[in-house]
């Protein structure tokens, strides 16, 4: 079993959307959980790479070893040396497990999330009560001292070698050319959707209008009794885990972890472009902005060699060069995105549109009712009126 073929231009089109697909879910969860730092808690995260290697690294390395000690995979003592051996054995071994799979998985997952979470705390705890900017450059500097880790510690992903993790998509690999990624397309998928579902929740409920209140005054929220250091490092926390799992997607996906993987032009400046091209503090315009960004990156990606006579530098370099252009453009031109940040309702519209429907019929029921008693107050006046004018009058007869 193969996928069909369907070639424009040369470029066949079904493997092109497969791998368009991986590339917009793992970036528009990256990306939302950025929106959600940055966007709603104005929270400057210049570190995002330090939480997506983290999940990626941890999860990658426990998993084989998880892996090779559950099926008794004699590692001689050393699982980086002999990882590629290992893993080829591992991956055997998952195809008629399919249990294990979907447990080893979901304990990798879970592993990278906590792993995210516990990065986020400790990068953030020193400076998340001082001002913005001396968080964005703590967590810039933790993520380069993150990545010196990466690359001398060896025990972890190998140093400056990569290693291999198990394939949880193996099993689809000997189905067909290309199924193994369109599977891969549909998980990545259902995970940026719920990604997306659960961010947009957030943003409706009381918690969003805090996040907004603390990132556009923090003085008047303390004012209002809200602990705008804890509330930050909480979504600094959650967004770190999302990015997490997500690298560890990334990571199952490549069935390889290595360190050059994770460079923060990549892994930071990338995501920081969508947001602020679809528009920060803004789900649907980080969708819209990851769809225009995948679109440039993945369709320069087919075409760009065909430049190289026009241009003067690598065409290798026109992706960033292009993009680095496009955000420049948009903070000039369109600061607040694609789609501006518009107030966000935080009940459903239905049950909005029943409250305001509500309101006007008790309002107008009050009308009514004034009007009534003011009617009836009026009458009771002009009798009171004809009383006096009536007991004048027989004054001045009795009188006469």
């Amino acid at each position: 079993m193969s996928l069909p073929q369907l070639l424009f231009f040369g470029t066949d089109l079904v493997k092109f959307m497969i791998d368009f697909v991986n590339f917009y879910a793992l970036y528009l969860a990256i990306s939302l959980s950025l929106n959600l730092e940055f966007g709603y808690a104005g929270i400057p995260n210049f570190g995002k790479v330090l939480f997506i290697a983290g999940g990626a690294a941890f999860a990658g390395s426990i998993s084989g070893r998880l892996a090779a000690y559950v099926y008794g995979i004699d590692t001689h003592g050393d699982f980086i040396t002999f990882n590629a051996r290992i893993i080829t054995q591992v991956n055997a071994l998952l195809v008629s497990d399919p249990v294990f799979v979907v447990e080893f998985v979901a304990l990798s997952l879970l592993i990278a999330a906590l792993v995210g979470a516990l990065l986020g705390y400790l990068s953030s705890y020193p400076a998340i009560r001082l001002r913005e900017d001396y968080l964005g450059m703590l967590l810039l500097g933790a993520a380069q001292f993150f990545q010196v880790i990466l690359r001398t510690y060896e025990p972890l992903i190998g140093g400056s070698q990569p290693i291999f993790v198990p394939d949880p998509y193996f099993y689809w690999a000997e189905v067909g050319p290309g199924v193994r990624d369109l599977v891969a397309a549909v998980v990545m998928s259902l995970f940026a959707v719920i990604v997306y579902v659960y961010v947009e929740r957030v943003a409706r409920s009381p918690l969003g209008r805090t996040l907004r209140a603390i990132r556009d005054n923090e003085d008047a929220s303390r004012a209002l009794g809200k602990d705008d250091a804890a509330v930050r490092r909480n979504v600094l926390m959650v967004a770190s885990a999302i990015a997490g799992v997500a690298g560890a997607f990334y990571t199952f996906y490549t069935a390889a972890v290595e360190y050059d993987t994770w460079t923060r032009f990549a892994w930071t400046f990338w995501p920081f472009l969508i947001v602020i091209l679809g528009g920060a503090g803004n789900n649907v315009g980080v969708a819209l902005g990851t769809f225009f960004f995948s679109g440039i990156f993945k369709g320069l990606e087919q075409v760009k060699f065909a430049f190289q006579p026009y241009i003067f530098f690598d065409v290798n370099w026109l992706q960033d060069f292009l993009l680095a252009g496009l955000l420049i453009a948009m903070l000039l031109l369109r600061p607040e995105g694609i789609i501006r940040e518009k107030p966000t309702p935080t009940l459903p519209r239905k049950r909005l549109s029943l409250l305001v429907r509500s309101s006007r019929e008790r309002s107008g029921i009050e009308q009514t009712r004034g009007d009534s008693e003011s009617s009836q107050k009026t009458g009771g006046k002009l009798r009171r009126i004809r009383t006096l004018l009536d007991r004048q009058r027989r004054k001045k007869e009795d009188g006469g």
